[in-house]
């Protein structure tokens, strides 16, 4: 749930020490007591963690997050999104967020149907929900799944078929969107 969080205030941690360090070694030289060096920089070095900790993040979040174009699944590597990816996947185009990804790519129904009868023979115990429970394989129009993909400017599907992956105890899981005509696949997933 933190985990966006966890780079930047790391990257802001060491780069504070490392400047606290350095001014701390560095202005005796020039005939400033080291202790007031020491106070003076720990206290500015707290009062800046936090604009300095905010500037980092959106640094790292503009690379990180946003929309993302890949050619093939070996490409992605990010396991967040991966473990909701099928490995043949392909033409990519991934919008990442902090808690989730939205996703839309090619393949063909075997290979999407055996991804998912994997999925759910190796995590189908450990789901929150049962299979037979969630609607896998009902045919859907895009008006009832089309607002999870708002603002994206992907075309519109004219009907496709609903498949879902395991759903962890937190909410946590995918939901595919197939349409059959064009073998594309548009699918939301949430982690925490």
């Amino acid at each position: 749930m933190l985990w966006p969080l966890v780079l930047p205030l790391k990257i802001t941690f060491w780069s504070l020490a490392g400047l606290v360090a350095l001014v701390t070694v560095v202005l005796p030289i020039f005939k400033w007591k080291r202790r007031n060096v020491l106070s003076v920089s720990l206290l500015v070095a707290f009062v800046a963690f936090i604009p300095s900790c905010t500037a980092v993040m959106s640094i790292v979040d503009a690379r990180r997050f946003g929309v993302f174009h890949y050619k093939a699944y070996s490409e992605v590597r990010d396991f967040r999104i991966e473990r909701f990816l099928p490995p043949k996947a392909s033409d990519i185009t991934l919008d990442k967020f902090e808690m989730g990804h939205r996703a839309k790519y090619s393949i063909s129904e075997a290979d999407l149907r055996a991804y998912l009868d994997g999925l759910w023979r190796e995590y189908g115990d450990l789901s929150a929900t049962p299979r037979d429970e969630l609607d896998d394989g009902r045919t859907v129009t895009y008006d009832m799944f089309g607002y999870e993909f708002d603002g994206l400017d992907w075309p519109e599907m004219e009907s496709a078929i609903e498949f879902h992956s395991p759903v962890e105890p937190d909410g946590g899981g995918a939901t595919y969107f197939f349409d059959p005509e064009s073998e594309v696949v548009y699918h939301r997933a949430g982690y925490w």
